[in-house]
């Protein structure tokens, strides 16, 4: 027998029949398609085959249109077509079909259809509604392909035409095809073919389905379906079975690869062109004639195709549920778990969501294929500490966990970040940020994963590595940001953004250092939005970059101004926010505002804060490597407030440390304890680097800090921040007291 049977009989003898076959006339092939190339390479590719013992005969039609006309008027039989499902309009194949079916009413031709759109595939309902024998993707009909679907195909409408005298059992075929593609897994399937059989035989429903691979052992197989008086053998081992002379039935079956009849007993051996075998056992003699073994034949090909078509579908929805990088559910498997929860009011149970922090940066540090192991880490070590709930990838580097609340917690997930990561013999430490979301009254899937997500924003806006529960008030908070950066945008297009220069002191001389550039935003009311509310919002919608361009120019320019109004050596700091930091061209930038203002480098000072340094402190170390090759300052901000050690500190290269404003405040404090500013002083002078003690505001707070030895001084004793226009009125005004 050909590799290519999907049915096998002992000892059958097909040379009368081949012989009747090779003297007939060719097979007639229909191919649509409006392509010129895709008739000539199936042409080329199979019009020499034999198949059934007869030439092929192909005809041409290349739209649906010319297709409808041809097989209205044609004499000819069509075996197969083959179908292009898009042409002169996206549906212009399946209209076809319809077509054929219901209007030309040509039921038995067989129908494969092809696209050459990947991953496209009709809806179930139409491949049964008009009998539609395949569907291929172009791409994947190779030559071997290509005989093997059309084979198929016509032995099908072979044994069509010569069963029509039989109308019962086509009818039952025909039904059993429609039946049996409408099933989506192996248990249900396996139950249609016993149904199936039954019915086209004319029996009780009695027996058992084992489906297996080829390589794979019968013994090493379980019985996927039972029923009747044998439907305890479900979910059983072929040998665990108490029946000995079944299990011989079903092994001799097995090992000869083809059906066998004994006297009270039929075992029917089914194989699909993907290397799936289907054992069918069923308690009765089946007197296998050659019309029974025709309805054998024909329905076998059904079952072929049904079970590649049921490859396909288990493979989509693995695809479809199935995260493809780390292997476990992904973010539609969760939305669904959490709706099947929902729908039975399940109590008890919540949502948390997690984020690898910074793992971006990380990422294109380490690679894309080292940040994939990464992730594969992370999600097989939460999944081995949390076996019995649900582990979703959420997207990128965000998981999710769903489950009982008593079987894990924030506390359990920050655990399994403890231990760095290992790979590629190099070991990361980790660290997540949480939202979490308790179950209630929720009403959809969505709504849930929204609230969770809505908890992480909050918790990595406020604290990194830790976790925020989800409250309603939450949700106000979101839309007042929301509503925040839409004005914010509208600010910046319609010039309500300005720029405040507060002075730099030489504490020693009394002498201007220069200025601190500080972004204000006052709306059309007159109303000033705080910076602190406006600039992390420009920071998390990525704003801030074209607002960070815009204010280095705006200050690099006013500089200038200033320097040569004044005759003053005067130098301007300017505010880096982190998501500036992160952008490929950063350094650019600063070299365009550069060439732009016409202004040199060393007026220049970026600031930057402890924390951010500390946290990505690699990236903003070679950073600073290229900013200082340009010429220009670095300071570091907010000193104090971060956990930079004098090794960091070294290896920073900065050329200045601001006191954070804290300690500062805390000096009119009865329990004031001076160590930490006197330690940050000590540090600077001995790293010579130059230190501005940052929020003065008194004469007392200035004297300390001037008998300290603190170069600069910086805050309110000196003046607020200053508009742009009332600057070098200011300048005057000072110069004129020293």
């Amino acid at each position: 027998m050909s590799n290519h049977d999907a049915v096998l009989f002992a000892q059958e003898d097909s040379t009368a029949e081949a012989s009747r076959l090779r003297s007939a006339k060719k097979w007639n092939v229909l191919i649509v398609d409006d392509e010129a190339d895709v008739h000539e390479s199936t042409m080329l590719a199979i019009s020499r085959e034999e198949i059934c013992g007869r030439q092929l005969a192909f005809h041409h039609a290349y739209s649906a249109e010319e297709a409808q006309a041809l097989l209205a008027t044609s004499e000819c039989h069509f075996a197969a077509i083959l179908l292009d499902v898009v042409m002169e309009s996206e549906h212009a194949g399946l209209n076809l079909v319809r077509i054929i079916r219901e209007d030309l009413n040509i039921l038995d031709a067989r129908i494969i259809l092809r696209t050459g759109q990947p991953g496209y595939a009709p809806e179930l309902k139409t491949i049964s509604r008009y009998q539609i024998n395949d569907y291929r993707a172009k791409s994947e009909l190779t030559r071997n392909k290509l005989f093997t679907t059309l084979t198929a195909a016509i032995r099908s409408y072979s044994q069509i035409r010569s069963l029509e005298k039989n109308k019962r059992g086509l009818e039952t075929i025909v039904k059993a095809s429609k039946e049996l593609l409408y099933l989506r897994s192996y248990h249900a399937f396996s139950y249609g073919i016993l149904a199936q059989i039954s019915s086209l035989f004319k029996l009780s429903e009695n027996g058992f389905v084992i489906i297996k691979k080829a390589d794979e052992h019968v013994n090493d197989a379980k019985i996927i379906a039972a029923i009747g008086y044998l439907s305890h053998y479900e979910s059983k081992s072929l040998v665990n079975l108490d029946d000995n002379k079944v299990i011989e039935a079903v092994l001799n079956t097995a090992e000869k690869k083809e059906s066998s009849f004994f006297q009270d007993k039929t075992c029917l051996f089914f194989v699909a062109p993907n290397d799936i075998e289907m054992c069918v056992y069923l308690p009765v003699f089946i007197d296998c004639k050659e019309e029974e073994r025709q309805w054998l034949e024909l329905l076998s090909n059904t079952i072929a195709a049904s079970i590649d078509n049921l490859e396909l579908l288990e493979q989509r929805h693995k695809d479809a549920y199935l995260d493809q990088l780390v292997g476990i559910p992904n973010r539609l498997s969760l939305l669904h778990k959490i709706e099947q929860a929902l729908s039975k009011k399940t109590s008890n149970l919540h949502v948390i969501l997690l984020d690898i922090d910074n793992f971006g940066p990380l990422n294109d540090t380490i690679g894309t294929e080292t940040g994939d192991q990464l992730l594969k880490l992370v999600s097989s070590r939460i999944t081995i500490a949390h076996k019995r709930i649900l582990i979703a990838r959420i997207a990128g580097d965000t998981f999710a966990l769903f489950g009982d609340i008593d079987q894990f917690s924030s506390e359990s997930i920050k655990q399994c970040f403890n231990q760095p990561f290992t790979s590629s013999g190099v070991a990361h430490s980790l660290t997540v940020t949480q939202g979490r979301v308790t179950i209630e009254h929720q009403t959809d899937a969505e709504g849930v994963l929204a609230q969770a997500n809505v908890a992480l924003k909050h918790a990595k806006q406020t604290l990194r590595g830790g976790a925020r529960d989800f409250h309603s008030d939450m949700f106000v908070e979101t839309q007042r940001r929301v509503n925040l950066q839409q004005n914010l945008r509208k600010a910046f297009d319609e010039n309500q953004l300005f720029m405040a220069y507060q002075p730099q002191i030489n504490l020693q001389t009394g002498e201007i250092k220069g200025f601190e550039a500080l972004m204000r935003w006052k709306t059309e009311t007159g109303e000033l939005i705080p910076p602190d509310q406006f600039i992390p919002v420009a920071e998390s919608s990525g704003l801030i970059v074209c607002l960070g361009e815009w204010a280095l120019r705006e200050s690099l320019s006013k500089i200038g101004k200033l320097r040569e109004k004044s005759g003053l050596n005067l130098s301007i700091a300017v505010n880096v926010s982190a998501v500036q930091f992160a952008q490929p061209g950063f350094i650019d930038s600063l070299q365009n505002a550069l060439d732009f203002t016409h202004a040199q480098p060393e007026w220049l000072e970026l600031e930057i804060t402890e924390s951010f340094a500390m946290h990505d402190f690699e990236t903003v170390k070679s950073l600073i490597v290229e900013i200082n090759r340009l010429g220009i300052q670095i300071s570091l901000d907010d000193f104090g407030t971060g956990f930079c050690s004098l090794t960091y500190l070294e290896a920073l290269n900065v050329n200045s440390l601001k006191i954070d404003k804290s300690f500062v405040h805390r000096m009119s404090e009865e329990n004031f304890d001076s160590r930490l500013p006197e330690t940050i002083l000590r540090l600077g002078q001995n790293l010579n680097l130059e230190v501005i003690a940052e929020g003065v505001e008194t004469a007392a707070q200035a004297k300390w800090f001037t008998d300290k030895g603190c170069q600069y001084g910086q805050g309110y004793l000196f003046a607020k921040p200053i508009d742009s226009d009332d600057l070098f009125t200011w300048i005057e005004t000072y110069q004129k007291k020293l």
